[in-house]
């Protein structure tokens, strides 16, 4: 065996006592201590601040990800917030390039838009329409027209209208108010959904429960009261001391691993003293 065998040796002998004191310098730091003698925190965000110098972490109890809220689409709701002059703007900057919309109007690369709105598809004498609308049904409703100037490729398939759409739910639902303010003949408009209008009303409600407040608190028992406090003190108790509980066995498991190390070290180090041994005396030449 050459200097090359007993450089391999060497270096696993000394990168395994190097792993054992690695594994006991973690516990020590991380812990506080080791398997026979670990520091006790009362929590472990106090652990937590104590071993990376005032450093807090709080550590939240969470039950999960919570309900998902699907977010409803409220035309009505949009509408009744709409700003006409601000469609004008936008119509001017968007459409007006393809588009006439008054009375009277001549046509361009797009039809006139006068009365419009509540009117049917293709409806318009004289222009030569693609036939993609043909393919969707229903006239001109508020619904209909604001799915087309969203996306119009998306909503008739095949149309020539080389249009990228207006996205912003806010600014279409202002072109389609300029838009009814040239349509004599437009449908009434949505509503909100019951459940936006219902917003006002509740922070009515709201506020008139403030007012009531001290009132209910005046009447309240005060047993009750005492049993919900002491209840919320012994969930956060419990609360820490699960926490508690898991840091110990994370000490535990740490310092178990150490050890387990330590001896499987101590019983390979005969073994590997004579190996060693050998290779010096195959190493060195005979005199």
């Amino acid at each position: 065996m050459g200097e090359l065998g007993l450089n391999k040796i060497f270096g696993a002998l000394l990168a395994v006592g190097l792993v054992v004191l690695g594994l006991k310098e973690v516990s020590s730091v991380v812990f506080g201590g080791g398997h026979h003698g670990h520091h006790e925190y009362e929590s472990l965000n106090q652990w937590a601040e104590e071993n990376f110098h005032g450093y807090r972490i709080d550590i939240a109890e969470t039950g999960g990800s919570g309900p998902v809220i699907e977010e409803v689409y409220d035309l009505g709701a949009l509408l009744a917030a709409a700003d006409i002059s601000r469609g004008e703007r936008s119509f001017k900057a968007k459409c007006a390039s393809c588009h006439t919309i008054d009375q009277g109007g001549s046509d361009g690369t797009g039809p006139n838009l006068y009365a419009t709105l509540g009117a049917a598809k293709q409806s318009h004498d004289g222009f030569n329409y693609s036939g993609a609308l043909s393919n969707t049904e229903g006239d001109w409703s508020w619904e209909n027209m604001d799915a087309w100037i969203k996306n119009p490729g998306s909503y008739a398939r095949g149309t020539s209208m080389a249009f990228a759409g207006v996205k912003r739910d806010d600014e279409r639902a202002s072109v389609l108010a300029y838009l009814a303010s040239y349509s004599p003949d437009a449908p009434v408009q949505p509503e909100p959904l019951p459940e936006v209008a219902a917003e006002g009303d509740a922070e009515e409600a709201a506020g008139e429960l403030d007012e009531t407040d001290q009132t209910v608190i005046d009447g309240a028992d005060p047993d009750a009261a005492e049993q919900a406090e002491n209840a919320a003190i012994e969930a956060e108790a419990a609360a820490d001391q699960a926490i508690e509980e898991a840091a110990n066995a994370g000490t535990d498991a740490i310092a178990d691993a150490a050890a387990a190390a330590e001896d499987a070290v101590t019983d390979a180090a005969p073994d590997a003293a004579d190996t060693v041994e050998e290779a010096v005396e195959e190493a060195t030449p005979e005199q």
